[in-house]
């Protein structure tokens, strides 16, 4: 009997053992899917959210291409800041984001993304009228500035990311012929080129 015992516990924990390797394959394969949190490196965190909202506002997510989020802009913008951008620049822009902060009541963690989508719209599409009464009010005049800024930088780096130059536009990493005779809708499916 004590042999049995010993050889079933043997079996037991060579099972536990073979186990161990493929349950932590599992355990890491879902925490790489969960979002992995984003330590500002240029922007406070207060701002670091803000920034993240917008842009995921700006470059929603869609069944046909991945969101500004999925592309990771938020940071690159966080890092373009700080290593690129000219300290008059850097300034502006953390002025704005402070102002949009005041504009949308100064506590990060209570607004809610239709504030931040309300705030989008005001500025955003602005009508004529509405953009130079802006430029009467500084505050008002500073956050449009700023977020105009956001969206072109927001743009400028979706369009720039590795994601989307590789699998969202047409890309041939090696070019071959030049077939100039062709629509665009022949070459590429009526997808703008990588570049």
């Amino acid at each position: 009997m004590d042999r049995r015992r010993a050889l079933k516990s043997m079996g037991l924990s060579l099972g536990y053992i073979v186990a161990t390797p493929t349950a932590f394959s599992i355990l890491q394969s879902c925490q790489k899917n969960q979002k992995i949190l984003w330590i500002p490196k240029f922007f406070s965190n207060e701002e670091g959210i803000v920034i993240q909202n917008l842009t995921d506002l700006i470059l929603p997510t869609t069944k046909n291409s991945p969101g500004a989020i999925d592309v990771n802009v938020p940071q690159f913008l966080d890092l373009y800041f700080k290593e690129v951008e000219s300290e008059i620049k850097q300034n502006y822009f953390k002025k704005g984001i402070q102002f949009i902060l005041i504009e949308l009541g100064g506590k990060v963690n209570k607004i809610t993304i239709e504030e931040y989508d309300k705030l989008l719209a005001k500025y955003l599409k602005a009508s004529k009228e509405e953009t130079r009464e802006f430029k009467n009010n500084k505050e008002e005049n500073h956050i449009y500035g700023t977020l105009v800024r956001l969206r072109e930088y927001s743009i400028w780096a979706f369009l720039t990311s590795e994601k989307i130059g590789e699998e969202v536009l047409a890309y041939d990493p090696i070019p071959g012929a030049q077939n100039g005779c062709m629509t665009v809708e022949e070459a590429t499916g009526g997808k703008k080129w990588s570049l």
